[in-house]
């Protein structure tokens, strides 16, 4: 069903440092012109699957070298130059600094920052001659650039004043229930995608003109299904119109209804006779066709009759993975303030805000650096994943068994990506595998379209 929203380095100090600094006592006959660093390779910490707002920096040198007696602690010998998006200059200072006991050419240090690709590090001379000024530096490489930074380390806020205001329900009108009308607007739709949907627009509209009227009496769920059509979301389209799924049976029934047991339901999928029947709320009829078409991407994945909150968190991450796709298509998608659209919206926002591997991705469990993943709201979710979970707390939140449509909607985006299946239910791999699949395009265009901005 698918409901609405409501290890540290150490310090070369004390002995060690008094140690090295004799190392450093040299005969005036040697060369004690600094080294020339290298090379400098930045990485943000990982732990057990999850991203820090820490980084660990590798500083290699073109020669030996040995320290001077400078009295100063040696990370403070240290310093980072960061750019920063809006054009300043960010001073990042030392937590730890160790030079590796083995090779006298590599110095590692960590800091309380993420550090950006184009960085500078700056180290004193002093640090090979006392009596030295100045400093050497060199530009880092990283694996974060200073946007990726900004979004791997804070929440953004949407920028606009009234996209939390309370939905209104889209009137109903006689296209909504024309059959031509519908079909033109899924060849819109498709006409519209990257590269003109030339290679799915026939098998769209196939799929439209092949269900049976008795099974989806509504031309725009028609057109939502059909809409299905080459995305990783198609697989819904043979599960819900054919025998290939759980029950050996195509759904029995699609169509705008009261769901079952809760009138403020999106929809709902219930049992008839051992077919499933999707029932859409009737508030919905009115919203445009694409809308509606990650609520079916999602109610498919419910096969079986056990649900449990780690499978309505997952048929939700695909239904807003798809929306985001979707709205790369036609971003005015972003702006409508209906109640099936709204949902969408707040979802997607989340689940920008979210992404535990790559917060500065999308994802759906929490971020390093996000307090609230709707910020500036009195909703105190700090992930998508929470969101979600609050939506459904009388689920139980038992392992419940891998639904077919999931397994196929994560196999065709782990194959897109190279990268290893699992099962879609493990919330920690769904949330990597979405933040590696989602194109940046898209996540780019998601951003624009609902105006977001770092919260600080």
């Amino acid at each position: 069903m698918r409901l609405g929203n409501a290890g540290l380095g150490v310090w070369v100090g004390g002995a060690v440092a008094a140690t090295l600094a004799l190392a450093g006592c040299s005969s005036g006959g040697e060369d004690l012109s600094p080294p020339k660093i290298a090379s400098v390779v930045a990485e943000r910490d990982v732990v057990d699957g999850k991203a820090k707002l820490t980084s660990t920096i590798i500083v290699k040198f073109d020669r030996d070298w040995e320290l001077a007696d400078t009295n100063l602690p040696f990370p403070s010998l240290f310093e980072i130059k960061a750019p920063q998006a809006d054009g300043s200059t960010k001073r990042i200072l030392m937590r730890t600094a160790e030079r590796s006991e083995t090779n006298s050419r590599l110095v590692t240090l960590t800091v309380n920052d993420l550090v950006p690709e184009g960085a500078t590090l700056l180290m004193q001379k002093k640090a090979f001659d006392r009596k030295a000024s100045g400093t050497i530096s060199q530009e880092i490489a990283s694996d974060l650039d200073e946007a990726s930074v900004v979004l791997a380390s804070q929440a953004l806020v949407v920028g606009n004043d009234v996209f939390y205001d309370a939905p209104v329900t889209a009137p109903v009108t006689d296209a909504d229930r024309d059959a031509a009308v519908q079909r033109g607007l899924l060849e819109a739709h498709m006409r519209a995608r990257p590269g003109g949907g030339s290679e799915s627009l026939g098998a769209a509209l196939a799929v439209f003109d092949g269900i049976p009227a008795a099974v989806v009496p509504s031309p725009k769920l028609r057109a939502a299904i059909a809409g299905l059509t080459g995305t990783f979301a198609e697989p819904a389209i043979t599960s819900l119109m054919t025998s290939d799924n759980c029950t050996s049976r195509p759904v029995a029934k699609v169509a705008f209804e009261v769901p079952e047991g809760n009138e403020a339901l999106v929809a709902r999928v219930t049992f008839l006779r051992g077919a499933r029947v999707i029932s859409v709320n009737p508030f919905a009829e009115g919203e445009r066709f694409e809308y509606l078409m990650p609520i079916l991407a999602h109610e498919a994945v419910h096969c079986d009759t056990e649900d449990g909150i780690a499978e309505e968190i997952a048929a939700t991450a695909f239904d807003g993975f798809l929306y985001l796709q979707l709205l790369a298509v036609d971003p005015e998608l972003a702006a409508a303030r209906t109640r099936v659209a709204r949902e969408l919206n707040i979802d997607a926002v989340a689940m920008i805000n979210s992404g535990q591997r790559y917060p500065e991705s999308i994802g759906i469990l929490p971020s390093p650096g996000v307090d609230a993943v709707l910020p500036l709201t009195n909703n105190a979710s700090k992930s998508f994943a929470e969101l979600v979970a609050n939506a459904y707390r009388g689920l139980p939140n038992a392992p419940t068994p891998a639904e077919t449509v999931a397994t196929v909607y994560t196999s065709l985006l782990a194959a897109a990506i190279g990268v290893e299946l699992k099962n879609p239910f493990d919330l920690a791999y769904l949330d990597e595998l979405l933040s590696l699949a989602v194109d940046g395009g898209v996540f780019a265009n998601a951003i624009v379209a609902f105006d977001l901005v770092p919260e600080g």
